[in-house]
């Protein structure tokens, strides 16, 4: 099925993990994708190439060489959409970053830089990304939260800073935008294996036990991420659905009790 056949995805950090997975579901689903990271190739050995993947799904597909936190950087990325494709219609700000340390541990430096990744990156796309998007039928943008930026939990102090300030952000950007009818949502995954939790797994073994109980099993992966097909309560406008419509809905940030299901259940959003 081709459900967003005729339109353009700009995907940040799109390269590995849950980018790559989401980037590769919108090419196979008919979209042109733009992949913006600050590296073509995956982080994690073992992991396919999204270009790869959206050659398979005879998609269209431009990288840009992309440092969310470079306002010229990511203003290359969205001009790349516009030129290109001839347009932008989906932005997914899901490059981020995170460091394990107690609060009182964090190097001032690492706190920094999460900020500027997780937070001030989402913000610099999405204020690059807002021109293009009012020219769109359907323009949709969607921030990559987390479950940590509901909750709290340990030796994420800075990282949960960084999404709960994406949550909320989210929740600003989808009343400043409503009345030009861009939907702009918050995914908050829970445990998803991806590079930035590989040390971890590989090196702590009670964590990852305790990981494997929560997030039931081995389905806590990108694809698996990028193609669930479940419905959220109260949720609205999902990505899919072409240029033939436009909603006037703006929904933030929507999660459920478990990490686990606040992944599945908010993936309507690009649905």
């Amino acid at each position: 099925m081709n459900r967003l056949s005729d339109r353009v995805a700009l995907v940040t950090g799109a390269s590995s993990g849950i980018g790559n997975a989401i980037a590769a579901a919108f090419g196979r689903e008919g979209a042109s994708v733009v992949v913006a990271d600050v590296r073509r190739e995956p982080k994690l050995d073992g992991e396919r190439s999204v270009f790869g993947k959206l050659d398979d799904a005879d998609a269209e597909s431009r990288y840009v060489e992309t440092d969310v936190t470079d306002e010229e950087d990511v203003q290359a990325a969205v001009e790349t959409a516009v030129t290109e494709f001839g347009g932008l219609d989906i932005l997914v700000n899901n490059a981020g970053i995170y460091y394990q340390y107690e609060a009182h541990e964090t190097p001032t430096e690492a706190f920094d830089e999460i900020q500027a990744v997780n937070l001030r990156g989402t913000f610099l796309c999405s204020k690059a990304a807002v021109p293009a998007l009012r020219d769109s039928v359907n323009p949709k943008i969607i921030n990559l939260s987390s479950i940590l930026g509901l909750v709290g939990d340990g030796k994420s102090a800075a990282y949960c800073a960084s999404k709960g300030g994406v949550s909320n952000l989210t929740r600003g950007m989808a009343l400043d935008y409503a009345d030009d009818e861009i939907n702009v949502n918050a995914l908050a995954p829970g445990i998803i294996k991806t590079a930035q939790n590989a040390e971890w797994r590989e090196n702590d073994p009670e964590l990852l036990a305790d990981w494997e109980r929560r997030a039931g099993g081995g389905r806590g992966g990108p694809a698996f991420f990028s193609n669930w097909r479940g419905r959220a309560k109260g949720g609205g406008g999902g990505v899919w659905g072409g240029r033939r419509r436009k909603e006037k809905k703006s929904n933030s940030c929507n999660s459920e009790e478990s990490a686990y299901h606040s992944v599945t259940k908010s993936l309507m959003i690009i649905r």
